[in-house]
């Protein structure tokens, strides 16, 4: 017994000495402490004038409270300052702050800043921002800023109202006007692109200068959607479908030569005029097919790769033809027991080699078609 009263007297006189040490240095606005210490507000060395304080140093063991933070604030579950952070602000769980943030917050779940942060946020779930940040934005899963200058990183989505720089998601960007990169998993939506847009489906109201990288590209203003059916010396039957921007686009393909086999590919193109009144065009595309015949087979591998060289004629407004013609690399460890490719492409290919289970050919063909 005699022992706790001794440890509780002990603790009493150091949480006094540590109220000694934090004596304010009054300045015109607020108190101003080196050094605070708190288990939750107001139990701490401030007592009850904690958001009248500006803690140099502020260590809270379970939460704390201050009007703001000029060095560094470590929280074991969360901090809470109404104004602003000079420094760092670290906490196990969340951080809050009403005013701005110049420096770093770094929490294990998340962080939430009312004002503008310059250098960076860091949170295993979320990080929120009601202005901009000038910096980084590193989300476990999400960052949510009214704009960024730098980058916003997060591993499902980043949402902001302006972009000049990066955003990074495993899943979807969202923006207004971008000034450089959108990377993400699956999709990413813009309103004014100045940059690069790369995903599986990229979608913008207009694409002022830059490109879209994906396999499906929107943009509403001036970009270029285009079906179309086409027929070559490899597949008599194939559905192709553009889109992007006329001077790169992205292709999906489907063919298929009846009761022998079938194929799906991508690739990219490009529509280079060759006239003032935009009838006539050069229209290189570059295109990766899988061939297929039956079932698909994941350890069979068939894949012709096609450089198409047509030129095309806009006959009407939504109708045009290509025609041209096309070099053809077809590689296929598919063989049957005398060496040739079990789905045969071309009889008598310009070049035919074998390396162990594999061959390879070289030929140069044709194609024609229609796009709307």
């Amino acid at each position: 017994m005699k022992t706790q009263n001794h440890s509780f007297f002990i603790y009493c006189m150091l949480f006094l000495v540590i109220s000694y040490v934090g004596v304010a240095q009054e300045t015109s606005d607020r108190d101003v402490k080196m050094f605070q210490f708190s288990l939750v507000p107001p139990v701490s060395s401030n007592g009850p004038q904690n958001d009248q304080t500006i803690n140099k140093i502020s260590l809270n063991l379970l939460a704390g409270y201050a009007h703001g933070v000029e060095a560094v604030e470590v929280g074991g579950l969360y901090n809470f300052v109404k104004g602003n952070v000079n420094g760092a602000q670290i906490s196990g769980f969340g951080n809050t702050v009403g005013g701005e943030v110049h420096g770093l917050q770094l929490a294990g779940f998340i962080n939430t800043n009312k004002g503008y942060i310059e250098g960076a946020q860091v949170a295993g779930f979320i990080n929120l921002t009601s202005e901009g940040t000038n910096g980084l934005q590193l989300g476990g899963f999400s960052n949510i800023s009214k704009e960024t200058n730098g980058f916003q990183v997060a591993g499902f989505n980043n949402h902001n109202k302006k972009t000049k720089g990066t955003q990074l998601a495993g899943f979807i960007n969202t923006t207004g006007d971008l000034d450089g990169l959108q990377l993400s998993g699956f999709i990413n939506v813009a309103r004014e692109v100045k940059g690069v847009q790369f995903g599986i489906i990229n979608v913008a109201d207009s694409v002022e200068s830059g490109v879209q990288f994906g396999l499906v590209n929107i943009s509403k203003k001036n970009g270029f959607i285009s079906p179309g059916f086409e027929s070559d010396d490899t597949m008599p039957y194939r559905l192709v479908f553009r889109s992007g921007l006329e001077k790169f686009y992205a292709l999906l393909s489907a063919g298929i030569r009846v009761d022998e086999y079938w194929s799906y590919g991508a690739g990219f193109g490009s529509r280079l005029y060759l006239s003032k009144r935009r009838t006539t065009f050069f229209n290189p595309e570059l295109r990766f097919h899988n061939i297929n015949k039956g079932k698909l087979k994941a350890n069979k591998n068939n894949h012709l790769v096609k450089l198409n060289m047509n030129f095309g004629y806009q006959a009407f407004k939504h109708l045009y033809i290509t025609t041209g013609p096309s070099i053809n690399f077809y590689m296929s460890n598919q063989l049957d027991e005398n060496g040739h490719p079990v789905i045969d492409l071309k009889d008598n290919p310009s070049w035919d080699h074998r390396s162990g289970r594999n061959a390879y050919q070289l030929w140069v063909g044709y194609s024609i078609g229609i796009g709307f």
